[in-house]
């Protein structure tokens, strides 16, 4: 793995988002720049627009992007009460705690997406999606009414259902960090990680081909909460193909198709600084 021929890709394609965090990381940036570079995804409304997820490039807030610009923080490990508690003021008014929220409003039609946002699961209000926005907002440790009701409610949907795809496990595990770790926390992690296996789209085989999360999404540091699911032989073995997988360019692929070049490049930079954030973690780096 080329380190210089990496950074160099993210230099070239990355939005100013993913060079603040590459600054962050690698070169002793400052989270204040990560921060700025994220608000400026942020709506009036509280929540994240602008194309912040490459795959849809609507400018209106969408509970996908806030998903996303949710993440950045949590993978920065960086809690910030402005940014958060306004992203929860805008959950709160969109989500509804017996149906969830859906991955993208109908105002999204009017703009270009990947072809998997143009499926009708992607409007459909979904409780598993709503559960991982809640374990991200409760992660950044802010004090909300709303936020206590619903973080409640989604510890009972992961209790009473059987979650079944890796995408959404990935989010639950969110809320299940942010709790306390009592026995019926612990019972929850413990209930996932089992379900974790047998999940749709999750590639424990490394030599499975095409897209899925593999041990490395849940396990994305060596500190990760979900660390202890996986044997050091399973990461391993990712960690080598997560290696070999840097293209001649320097940058990594991306095996889905965006909605657009610009797009497809964010996604590979974005990749891209997510790989070798994981490798300097493990020590490749």
């Amino acid at each position: 793995m080329n380190f210089d021929h990496a950074a160099n890709f993210i230099w070239q394609h990355g939005r100013l988002l993913e060079r603040r965090i590459l600054e962050y990381f690698f070169f002793n940036g400052s989270k204040d720049y990560i921060l700025k570079a994220l608000k400026a995804y942020q709506n009036d409304d509280g929540g994240f627009g602008n194309a912040i997820e490459p795959d849809l490039r609507a400018p209106n807030s969408q509970p996908l992007f806030m998903e996303f610009g949710l993440r950045v923080l949590y993978d920065c490990r960086i809690k910030d009460k402005e940014i958060s508690n306004k992203a929860c003021d805008f959950i709160a008014n969109h989500a509804d705690l017996n149906m969830g929220i859906p991955a993208i409003f109908p105002s999204s039609i009017n703009y270009p997406k990947a072809e998997h946002w143009n499926l009708p699961f992607s409007t459909k209000p979904s409780f598993s999606r709503l559960t991982g926005l809640v374990g991200l907002l409760k992660w950044q440790g802010i004090e909300h009414s709303w936020l206590e009701e619903a973080a409640e409610i989604c510890l009972k949907d992961i209790f009473s259902k059987t979650y079944d795809d890796a995408h959404t496990i990935l989010t639950a595990f969110c809320l299940i960090e942010s709790m306390p770790q009592s026995d019926y926390i612990k019972g929850l992690f413990h209930k996932l990680s089992k379900e974790l296996y047998t999940a749709k789209f999750f590639r424990l085989d490394v030599e499975t081909q095409g897209y899925g999360l593999t041990p490395l999404e849940f396990a994305s540091t060596s500190s990760s909460y979900c660390r202890s699911i996986f044997s050091d032989e399973i990461i391993s073995k990712h960690l080598d193909v997560l290696e070999s997988q840097q293209d001649d360019d320097g940058g990594w692929l991306i095996d889905w198709k965006p909605p657009g070049d610009t797009a497809k490049f964010e996604w590979r930079a974005y990749k891209t600084l997510k790989s070798i954030m994981t490798l300097k973690s493990y020590g490749k780096i």
